[in-house]
């Protein structure tokens, strides 16, 4: 037992150098002189030996001086590295810690601004409480001596400080903090030190602070180009992120920043890259376009599959692309190729997986094996999931669970789901009934959305004002009395435009609804006794494609199928198309495709 024990080991050391010392019984070990005690500091392997063999302190300044911040930062670094027997608890009961801290205490006034900091940081990780008085000290000694504080301690203090208690102290430091960097920046930043400059961003990012400051910052590190390491471009995106308000003369910066990722990101680990990917696409990307960056997105993905990081964390990376309709068929190989291993994934795993695929209406190679894998795994009725595009995007990949969709159609369960009253539920929940009724009627005999959400979701379509092939579709087939817009179909469906043709495909002029005030019904123009042949021509959001790819991503292409399930040839326009089209080719773009519809069967 003896020779196991610390103490044996702490006698034996300083036995072999020459040293002597007293142990005697209910006595502490002393040393004999002020060098030992270093010696152990500087070999010890637990943070208990340097509690149990710190010297009685006497109460001379010289004494204290000596002793104190050294054996704090060895029980810090030694119990940070998990090199101590005693949980931090223990620590704090310590009475030799007690004594230690009461000595930090009365030393505390000759510290200089680093000790501080130093000495907040170990107390603060060790957890000793906000309003013990030790802290009290030396928060007070800090704000007494703020006139001191550097840029590089105006960022170590703030990291502190959010993790203490609130206080009126620690507000007010917190409030003197942006205030004091505002006042130093113009004459104390260090345009060449690089770190400096990335940890100033960070902070600028998380505090109210003038436009100049940051812009100072800004300005500084763009000014180092792609100079910058991995990890301090990673840092850089994350506080680059963090602004609420995006000038333009950060782009360049934010520009570097993905340039220096794109090319150094084996370097980094995959949780540094899978938080910053997330800040990214955390961006609303419609108000901040700047942070759309397809290489980068593309790179995030491929670093995937190139460190080979497995199904758990390849699925994080998948979830986060598929906020943004982002597609990278590579990752989605990868994650086929381990089918065997979905019966592991927790529900929030299947989800995504289904998503991913169904985004990009995409099958592997082993899509057999992927399908059932998916299928044996689909049965998920926890309330809080997004339901019933769930149920939309797994009958987009021709997964049918009856027993889920009469789970979750239920009418009881469907009244209490639909009392969100969240608009998107009504549309969503009308496409999910017309799927079932159109393309499933023969598989599907369970219960179906009731009357009054599909006139709700119709009632919504109909209020959609914007309509910008109307004009060119008037131009291209003979005049408003050829294109009926917005017609409503016993599904539910809302035809952003219908064009009627006989059997020479020449456009035909139609009625108005057959009662006024209401919607044009697909039923008034289809009237068997006038052999008219009808096309829809649908221009589909950008929500309906790929972010990256001009592809129609699988719930609104099951959505089509309805429609043509119908019998109407359909034409889907596509915004980047018709954007990307000049003028002169517009009306014949429109006129080929309506035709070309026509011939195609249905």
């Amino acid at each position: 037992m003896l020779r196991n024990s610390s103490l044996f080991r702490y006698v034996c050391l300083h036995r072999s150098i020459g040293r002597l010392y007293c142990v005697t019984a209910g006595k502490e070990l002393q040393p004999s002189d002020g060098s030992s005690y270093f010696g152990l500091l500087k070999s010890a392997t637990d943070a208990k030996e340097v509690l149990e063999f710190l010297p009685t302190i006497s109460r001379t300044k010289q004494d204290r001086h000596v002793y104190t911040l050294p054996a704090l930062k060895t029980l810090f670094e030694l119990h940070k590295s998990g090199k101590s027997t005693l949980r931090s608890d223990q620590i704090l009961k310590h009475p030799r810690f007690v004594e230690l801290c009461q000595n930090v205490r009365l030393e505390s006034r000759t510290f200089a601004m680093n000790d501080l900091t130093e000495c907040l940081k170990i107390l603060t990780f060790l957890g000793v409480h906000t309003n013990s008085e030790i802290m009290t000290v030396l928060l007070q000694l800090i704000r007494h001596q703020i006139n001191d504080v550097s840029l590089d301690h105006i960022v170590f203090l703030s990291f502190i400080l959010k993790k203490l208690d609130r206080t009126p102290l620690i507000e007010a430091l917190q409030i003197a903090l942006p205030m004091l960097l505002q006042i130093q920046i113009g004459y104390k930043l260090d345009h060449e030190n690089v770190q400096q400059l990335v940890d100033l961003l960070e902070f600028v990012s998380q505090h109210k602070v003038n436009d100049r400051t940051v812009m100072n910052i800004v300005s500084a590190l763009t000014l180092h180009g792609t100079n910058l390491s991995p990890e301090q471009a990673v840092n850089a995106l994350k506080a680059l992120a963090g602004f609420h308000t995006f000038l333009p003369q950060y782009e360049k910066l934010l520009q570097n920043v993905f340039t220096v990722l794109e090319r150094d990101m084996d370097q980094l680990q995959f949780k540094m890259i899978d938080y910053a990917l997330k800040r990214v696409l955390n961006k609303n990307l419609e108000h901040y376009p700047m942070f759309y960056y397809e290489p980068f997105l593309k790179r995030c993905a491929q670093y995937t599959i190139d460190h080979n990081v497995g199904l758990l964390n390849a699925l994080y990376v998948l979830k986060k692309m598929n906020k943004i309709s982002f597609l990278h068929i590579p990752l989605l190989d990868y994650i086929a190729a381990r089918a065997d291993k979905l019966s592991l994934v927790p529900t929030s795993g299947i989800i995504t997986i289904v998503a991913g695929f169904s985004n990009a209406n995409y099958r592997p190679s082993n899509w057999a094996t992927v399908k059932e894998e998916i299928a044996r795994n689909t049965t998920i009725t926890n309330g809080t999931i997004p339901w019933i595009r769930y149920n939309l995007e797994l009958l987009s990949l021709d997964i049918f669970n009856p027993q889920l969709l009469s789970h979750w159609l239920d009418p009881k369960a469907l009244d209490a789901n639909m009392a969100r009253n969240v608009l998107v539920d009504y549309l969503q929940l009308t496409e999910l009934g017309q799927t079932l009724r159109l393309l499933y009627s023969r598989q599907y005999q369970g219960p179906y959305p009731a009357k009054q959400y599909v006139e709700k979701s119709v009632m919504l379509m109909l209020q959609n004002n914007d309509h910008p092939l109307l004009k060119p579709l008037e131009i291209a087939f003979g005049g408003e009395e050829y294109v009926s817009t917005q017609v409503v179909t016993e599904q539910g469906h809302v035809l952003d435009h219908v064009i009627a043709f006989d059997a020479d495909c020449n456009p035909v002029k139609m009625s108005g609804p057959s009662e006024e005030g209401s919607p044009l019904r697909l039923e008034d123009i289809r009237q068997p006794e006038h052999k008219l042949y009808a096309v829809a021509v649908l221009y589909l959001p950008k929500s309906c494609y790929a972010i990256n790819v001009n592809r129609l991503r699988g719930r609104f292409a099951l959505h089509m199928k309805t429609i043509q399930a119908l019998g109407i040839p359909t034409v889907a326009v596509s915004p980047v198309i018709w954007s990307n089209l000049p003028e002169s080719e517009r009306i014949p773009f429109l006129q080929r495709e309506a035709r070309e519809a026509l011939r195609q069967p249905i």
